[in-house]
């Protein structure tokens, strides 16, 4: 399917997040376009929604971290932050109560408690991907969201995120490098599967992979 005929799931200004606080455009204006592009296409993207100078300290400590290898059973394999220096603190921001608040309103679902994830990378030229699958399992049959917070600060080709409806075979979302700082929550239920495809050039493709949980 061609990518202009997917919903329009990009919403600017709705979420600033900082180091030390969150900034969310609560107005019901601005609550009623996030809840329509989530409802379109079942996940939304706030771009560039991590203020500047976080985003930079962020992207250093990146930069600076080792990163070893994660294969995950019958999906594919990425690298992933060894240290969890960022991701520590990514979750730190990700899972101020003002935020989950926002994200439960705009997405409908149960009171969220908690976030888990990890900053994971998939390089050119190396066969790194995850093939379709769903976040939920039997083990983390709580998870109701998913969080992509994109990190990269250099160009790349390929590494595609894509999501569709198991049931009518349709394509949700797909969505290839947005600005570093862009936020993307997507929907986690068992009739909704997702990939992330191989970077062809460039890169790496560098993320916070993430889940939030009732």
């Amino acid at each position: 399917m061609a990518d202009q005929l997917l919903p329009d799931i990009s919403i600017p200004g709705a979420v600033t997040i900082d180091a030390a606080v969150t900034h969310i455009d609560d107005s019901p204006e601005m609550t009623a376009r996030v809840r329509t592009a989530f409802a379109n296409g079942d996940a939304v993207i706030l771009p560039s929604a991590f203020a500047p100078a976080f985003l930079q300290t962020i992207l250093t400590v990146c930069r600076r971290g080792a990163f070893a290898t994660e294969t995950i059973d019958r999906i594919g394999w990425r690298t992933v932050e060894e240290r969890d220096v960022a991701g520590a603190a990514m979750r730190f921001a990700l899972e101020r109560p003002a935020f989950l608040r926002w994200v439960e309103a705009v997405a409908g679902c149960e009171p969220l408690t908690r976030l888990s994830g990890v900053v994971a990378e998939m390089a050119a030229d190396t066969g790194q991907e995850l093939g379709w699958h769903n976040d939920r399992t039997d083990e983390t049959r709580d998870r109701r969201l998913a969080v992509t917070v994109h990190l990269s600060d250099a160009p790349y080709e390929g590494g595609h995120f894509e999501m569709r409806d198991e049931r009518s075979g349709q394509m949700r979302v797909r969505a290839g490098a947005l600005p570093p700082g862009s936020v993307m929550l997507f929907r986690i239920d068992g009739t909704l599967r997702h990939r992330v495809n191989r970077v062809t050039s460039g890169g790496p493709r560098r993320v916070f992979a993430g889940w939030l949980s009732v």
